[in-house]
Formats: structure tokens, C-alpha cells, sequence
């Protein structure tokens, strides 16, 4: 096969290829991605740890890390009394309402995410884990301005 045949091939792949693939941004102390194929927003903290907020499956996750003990925690991993502290103010992390017609935790937690300001605090807890160190929200609010709650639930 000559070269100028396989050309037009060759730009087709690698168009596809680019369009795939997301580039990481950068909002104030956090990172990650919220459109495409993946939602995921983290954030380092002084003391080591990592907070993970991601949507899949419609459904929000709260993951926290600390990496160099090897541990990980998650809001839907089983585990009791999990909430998320924005300046010590507890959200649950449930994506079902517990009653009909009743807000979803989740999304409760979502939209106060939403409202953070720079100076504010965000922190993961659970009664197994107990509370990670502080998160800053710095870039948090801008990184989900343009983000609905119809957003993280439609992400594949």
C-alpha cells in the first residue's frame, strides 16, 4: 500500500485519538476533570491526604486517600456515619433519599459544594476512619460552577 493512501487513515486515528483524550485542569488547590467521559475533582492536603469527588453511575463518591499508609476510604463503601465537613458542617454522602419526596444527602452535599468559598474548609469523616485533616476549597467553587447535579448523575 502506498504512503498517500494510508494518510487519510492515519489522520482519521489520530483525530480520534486526540478527541479522546481529556486533559486535566487546574482550579486553586483543586484538580481533575468535570465534563466528558470522566468526572473527577481532587485535592492534596498538608498532611498527605487525598479527597476525591467523582460522579459515575449516577451516583457522587467521596473517596479520601492517604497514601503513604496505604489507605482508602469511600462514601459508598458500607461504612457508617460517613459525612463530608465543609467549615464543620456535616452533609451525608447517600445518593437515595430515604423517604419519598425528601432531598437527596448527596446532592445536598453536592450543592454546598458548589457554594464554597476560598477560605472555607472541607474534611471527609467516618465513624470507622475517623476525620481526615483539612482540605482547602480554594478553585472548588469555580471548578463546579458550570457543573448541575443532572451533570454528575448523567456522567457514564
Amino acid at each position: 500500500m502506498k504512503i498517500k493512501q494510508c494518510l487519510p487513515a492515519l489522520s482519521l486515528l489520530v483525530s480520534s485519538f486526540t478527541h479522546a483524550t481529556v486533559t486535566e485542569q487546574q482550579w486553586g488547590d483543586w484538580y481533575g476533570n468535570t465534563g466528558g467521559m470522566e468526572f473527577a475533582l481532587s485535592s492534596d492536603n498538608q498532611a498527605g491526604e487525598k479527597l476525591t469527588i467523582s460522579c459515575s453511575n449516577k451516583k457522587m463518591v467521596v473517596a479520601w486517600q492517604v497514601p503513604k499508609e496505604d489507605y482508602r476510604a469511600t462514601s459508598d463503601e458500607g461504612m457508617s456515619d460517613v459525612y463530608l465537613l465543609i467549615n464543620n458542617e456535616k452533609y451525608a454522602l447517600e445518593n437515595e433519599s430515604l423517604l419519598p419526596g425528601e432531598a437527596i444527602p448527596a446532592q445536598l452535599a453536592f450543592d454546598a459544594l458548589k457554594q464554597t468559598r476560598a477560605q472555607d474548609n472541607v474534611a471527609f469523616t467516618t465513624f470507622q476512619s475517623g476525620e481526615s485533616k483539612p482540605f482547602s476549597a480554594r478553585g472548588l467553587h469555580d471548578a463546579l460552577k458550570d457543573v448541575t447535579w443532572q451533570d454528575c448523575l448523567d456522567q457514564p
